[in-house]
């Protein structure tokens, strides 16, 4: 019992603590987030939800064979035996048609169930000239589940697009703290550095006491920002380990070792989208397809309710033959011995229902439509929201670099002011600062501009297919 609990908790905490690559770049997460992740796995299940649905109303068209026997003897007297058994092939345009053999006999035999000795075949088909001429509820039913295959298609890729958009962000913020953490870490060693040079200089006698304690204050204040910076990583590390799994649906630790390629908090260096893009991107959206499925929906049982205004008008025609013809008797006919037919007829007098109901459909459609051109404004103007942010954030980002290269100058140029004697440590660590300031702010321009890029393809709906393999 022991060596087997062993094994099963050595198995449970290599599936926990299953070793991710040490660099753990954007593209390898992604695979892992489409592969592994819960709700990737729910979206893969939406289109085989509407394919299952799609399969049932198709099973409305298949064809019913069906045999019944019947047999009553009571008091020494057989009063019938019936046998009636028979294929029924429901078609698309409406037509029923039916095959099938029929064989009665008995003493007390209803006059209308007589057949021949050798039974009766009998072929024919039944047809609706009225009400379900056009479209009935079978046919109904299928359009209805080929709209709704659309629709869990268009869903699983608006899934994708919501939970690609929350982990690139989670992995952007990650990536950005990293960078953070390192600017952080930089400006610690420099402080520890210029204290150590300070203090030499003090014991040699060439610099007063207060510089030291300036000096160590400076230390003090970057290691607080260092300890700032590596809680911002390491809660960035928490979020990023919500989205991953592995293959066995256990979620994973993102181990303290594992660090991001600082390379992925990069931007294409030039974006330019055109209308036809933006055009593209409304026409194709997941969100105005399920709308536009639903719409389909909507517009087919509004003719389903516009058929039920139409009287009923149902035709049925059956070629009857004779049973002998199977056993080559003479004179027998397979088929055309006889005929059956009949007309059925039904309307009601003041439509009231259905005039209510065919309203109400039409009520569906035009709300439902309403909708889909408010949702198509809201998703073209988000767009031009994310272009808008892309093109500011792409400036400062520009900007932002050339200040990071001025304030270095600057502080080089005091650097070497200092050195010669000509300035003060006060002066060196007020030019300091702000390049530490600006290093960390570009870090985080560069992740808003990393995070509009996906939010833009996120808004166009297409986010999914740029990771698609």
């Amino acid at each position: 019992m022991r060596p087997l609990l062993s094994s099963f908790l050595f198995t449970w905490c290599a599936a926990i603590f299953a070793q991710l690559p040490p660099v753990l770049t954007r593209d390898a997460f992604v695979r892992m987030v489409l592969e592994n992740h819960p709700m990737a796995r729910q979206a893969a299940l939406r289109p085989e939800l509407g394919e299952a649905t799609l399969r049932s109303a198709r099973g409305g068209f298949d064809p019913v064979a069906a045999a019944s026997y019947d047999e009553k003897r009571f008091d020494d007297k057989n009063y019938f035996q019936l046998f009636d058994a028979g294929l029924r092939v429901p078609t698309w345009y409406g037509v029923e048609l039916f095959a099938g053999f029929q064989e009665n006999s008995g003493d007390l035999l209803d006059p209308q169930a007589i057949t021949p000795n050798d039974g009766l075949p009998k072929v024919g088909g039944q047809i609706s000239l009225g009400q379900g001429l056009f479209i009935d509820q079978r046919r109904a039913a299928l359009r209805k589940s080929q709209a709704y295959l659309r629709a869990t298609q268009a869903e699983q890729e608006q899934m994708l697009n919501d939970l690609l958009l929350q982990a690139l962000n989670d992995h952007t913020d990650w990536v950005a703290t990293y960078r953070a953490l390192e600017v952080a870490n930089s400006a610690v060693a420099l402080a520890s550095v210029r204290f150590d040079a300070v203090r030499g200089s003090w014991r040699g006698g060439d610099r007063p006491a207060i510089d030291t304690l300036e000096a160590f204050v400076q230390v003090q204040d970057r290691r607080m920002r260092q300890q700032q910076a590596s809680l911002n990583f390491r809660n960035a590390g928490l979020r990023l380990s919500n989205h991953l799994w592995n293959a066995a649906q256990q979620p994973l630790e993102l181990q303290a070792n594992v660090v991001p390629d600082p390379a992925d908090l990069l931007s294409p260096a030039t974006f330019q989208l055109p209308d036809t893009a933006i055009t593209n991107a409304v026409a194709n959206h997941p969100l105005l397809a399920q709308t536009s499925a639903r719409i389909d929906q909507l517009e087919i049982d509004r003719r389903l309710r516009g058929e039920y205004l139409k009287p009923e008008l149902d035709l049925k025609y059956q070629w009857l033959g004779n049973g002998g013809a199977l056993n080559n008797e003479q004179g027998a006919t397979l088929l055309g011995d006889g005929y059956r037919f009949g007309v059925g007829f039904q309307v009601p007098l003041f439509l009231r229902k259905e005039r209510g109901e065919l309203s109400i459909a039409k009520l569906r459609v035009t709300d439902a439509n309403l909708g889909l051109e408010r949702d198509r404004l809201r998703i073209r103007n988000r767009i031009s929201e994310r272009v808008n942010d892309i093109a500011v954030f792409g400036d400062q980002v520009r900007l932002g670099a050339d200040m990071v290269v001025n304030n270095e100058r600057l502080l080089s140029g005091e650097n070497q002011r200092f050195i010669a004697g000509e300035s003060s440590l006060f002066l060196v660590n007020a030019r300091e600062v702000p390049l530490i300031d600006a290093r960390i702010r570009q870090v985080d321009l560069e992740g808003r501009l990393r995070k509009a890029y996906f939010g833009l393809d996120h808004e166009a709906g297409t986010l999914w297919r740029v990771w698609q393999p």
